[in-house]
């Protein structure tokens, strides 16, 4: 079994490692394009950005392994990575990035394989309560709507599996209240119909 501070600096080198293609990679994903111009763009050498892809695959093994504190872990360290790396320029890119890769562990995490379910959805509640508050405090509101919008979306997922709801409300009644504080009406709507439509 790997000791936590090795994992912890494996966690941390490959979210350091990440990078973010903000439409200047030369990659080619066709997904995303409309029209491919040449044959040399299809046999094009370029690597696709990181995008988290390395920490996700880190996380998935400790989720497959039943690690459950591995995987509380890799959640608190990627929305630290978040916080800490979040700018003014990229606050709502960054935030859909790293909340796609949240959900990604959360819908792993509610497979049947895995007996912690109740657990980690508890976990990742108080850690987007915080995460949330933090960006709030700072004036990031896109990024502080793609929380609530994820933690909503998850919520609402958790409650059909039968997970409680009761941290999940509390989180979004928090972040309803530190939207008001700072004057962010339509923010604190948000969190306040997210809350009343949770388990409909």
């Amino acid at each position: 079994m790997e000791k936590l501070d090795l994992y912890l600096t494996r966690l941390r080198d490959e979210l350091a490692l990440s990078a973010f293609d903000t439409g200047k990679s030369k990659y080619l994903d066709l997904a995303a394009t409309e029209n491919i111009t040449s044959p040399a763009e299809l046999a094009s050498l370029a690597q696709p950005p990181d995008q988290l892809s390395g920490f996700q695959e880190i996380i998935m093994g400790e989720v497959a392994n039943c690690h459950l504190d591995k995987a509380k872990i890799g959640i608190n360290e990627l929305l630290k990575h978040l916080l800490v790396i979040i700018n003014p320029d990229l606050e709502e890119f960054l935030a859909e990035r790293y909340m796609y890769r949240l959900r990604m562990i959360f819908r792993r995490c509610l497979m049947p394989d895995f007996p912690f379910q109740e657990e980690i959805w508890n976990y990742i509640c108080d850690c987007l309560r915080s995460t949330g508050s933090f960006l709030i405090g700072g004036g990031y509101f896109p990024a502080a709507r793609e929380i609530i919008d994820s933690l909503a979306g998850m919520g609402r997922i958790a409650a059909l599996k039968g997970l409680p709801t009761a941290n999940t409300q509390a989180s979004l009644r928090t972040l309803e209240n530190k939207a008001l504080q700072k004057n962010e009406k339509q923010l604190a709507l948000t969190a306040k119909n997210a809350r009343f439509n949770l388990e409909t």
